[in-house]
């Protein structure tokens, strides 16, 4: 269908509201991230939040325009 390419990891302290963002290249790269980050203001892990953004690309447009 199409290849998902990971650009960006957003992780979010829910205790303070720092936002911190990091470039990635892959899953594992996003997980090893998340699992090592600690928040500048050593907020508990407990309440972080994350989401990770990528590109979806199509490799047949046709996909697009077909009926659900």
């Amino acid at each position: 269908m199409g290849q998902l390419e990971f650009t960006e990891l957003i992780i979010t302290c829910e205790a303070c509201g720092n936002v911190y963002r990091f470039p990635i290249h892959s899953q594992e790269e996003a997980r090893r991230i998340f699992n090592d980050f600690r928040c500048d203001n050593n907020c508990g892990r407990n309440l972080y939040s994350f989401i990770t953004l990528g590109k979806l690309q199509v490799t047949d447009p046709a996909i697009l325009h077909e009926p659900r």
